[in-house]
């Protein structure tokens, strides 16, 4: 791999990574620079529009009928990225919860035991989604 720094006057600052395939090291590498820039944002989408969603608002992901849903307090979004490639560059705040949750500990309220499971259910202050 290597590094190449361009300077110029007429282009607006940007990073690009250029690879052959998304490898663990280029997700490292995407995540620490997302951790360096702060007030990361997670490209996102619902219907046919794309958003880019603050990794902040986003309270968990799961995976549902095969794909990766990100959870807000008030919508849902899918991801291309699968819940390992989210694990390596979400801030460490995110939590592996289960096989097919990530959890945004920072959003959590409450956790309620299920007595008869034994699963807990997380509840959230800003929204009556829950996680399991």
């Amino acid at each position: 791999m290597k590094l190449k720094i361009e300077i110029s006057d007429d282009m607006p600052d940007e990073v690009i990574i250029r690879c052959r395939k998304m490898t663990d090291e280029i997700l490292r590498l995407r995540g620490a620079f997302e951790s360096v820039m702060g007030g990361t944002e997670k490209t996102l989408t619902l219907g046919d529009a794309e958003y880019f969603v603050p990794t902040d608002d986003i309270l968990f992901f799961e995976t549902d009928d095969g794909k990766v849903a990100a959870h807000t307090s008030d919508r849902m979004y899918y991801t291309e990225e699968k819940l390992f490639e989210l694990e390596k560059t979400l801030p460490p705040y995110f939590i592996r919860v289960s096989k097919s949750c990530i959890l945004n500990s920072a959003k959590v309220s409450s956790l309620a035991r299920n007595s008869i499971t034994g699963n807990a259910e997380a509840c959230f202050s800003s929204s009556r989604k829950k996680a399991y």
